[in-house]
């Protein structure tokens, strides 16, 4: 019989700017973390900062979570599995494509919330040339602009600008 994974990817809301400082535990842990940063423009600099304040990405075994969630449970809050009992796990495709979409660190690259089946409709698609190459989501229209959407479900819907339609085949 095979043997049950033991990582997986998990979401942290973080509070009080502390996900450099949770960020370092998990990397002294030797564990996997991952931030979603954007660039910005600030005069004649180029900035990067979090798409999404205080969250953090974090590929470690759930009961490692959740003993370090009773040792700093004023530290963090981890998002729960759709039945409420323990951290919820994310899929390695899925967090393969967020991650894909929000390292570019795209300059527009805008989060719109947490509300994923709002955007999720419509047929799924691949962006298959372009600056977007390679990213998975939704092609909504938001404010007269096409956007592709790139989710995790129940956790961020992030939006990216000027998608050109001939780009995109559905999966």
């Amino acid at each position: 019989m095979a043997r049950p994974r033991e990582k997986y990817w998990y979401a942290l809301k973080v509070f009080y700017n502390r996900v450099d400082r949770l960020r370092e535990d998990f990397k002294a842990a030797r564990y996997d973390t991952f931030v979603p940063m954007t660039r910005v423009k600030e005069g004649a600099r180029i900035m990067e900062v979090p798409l999404i304040p205080s969250l953090l990405f974090v590929k470690c075994s759930g009961t490692y979570l959740e003993k370090l969630k009773r040792d700093k449970w004023d530290v963090f809050m981890y998002y729960k599995e759709a039945d409420g009992n323990g951290p919820g796990p994310i899929s390695d495709h899925e967090m393969d494509v967020f991650r894909l979409a929000t390292s570019a660190a795209a300059e527009g690259a805008e989060f719109l919330g947490t509300d994923t089946d709002k955007y999720m409709v419509g047929d799924k698609v691949r962006v298959t040339d372009g600056p977007y190459k390679g990213y998975e989501g939704y092609v909504r229209r938001i404010r007269h602009d096409r956007k592709l959407i790139v989710c995790v479900q129940g956790i961020a819907v992030v939006a990216f600008p000027n998608v050109k339609i001939e780009n995109v085949e559905k999966i």
